[in-house]
């Protein structure tokens, strides 16, 4: 399934209000590739090319996952969603 889009590189503002390149990638094909919402990914930087692949999650230190697995559904949703406005 190979599959090409055309896309620019878009200015945007960086560390200490400085221009700064920057590549939007969005769009319902992304899921026809395995990327989907909250997919970790790598991005290879070699010859002129941006290689992006999917990766393993990063693992959530024992302590946290054992705060978190006793969580309910309901604190656990209120947690992730005032976890996104952070970021």
């Amino acid at each position: 399934m190979a599959d090409t889009r055309k896309l620019k590189v878009y200015e945007a503002w960086g560390r200490n209000y400085r221009p700064v390149p920057e590549i939007i990638l969005k769009s319902d094909w992304l899921k026809q590739y395995g990327f989907t919402e909250d997919t970790p990914i790598h991005v290879h930087c070699e010859d002129g090319k941006l290689t992006i692949t999917p990766r393993d999650p990063d693992p959530v230190p024992d302590k946290i996952g054992n705060i978190l697995s006793s969580l309910s559904e309901k604190e656990r949703r209120i947690l992730e969603r005032s976890l996104q406005r952070t970021h």
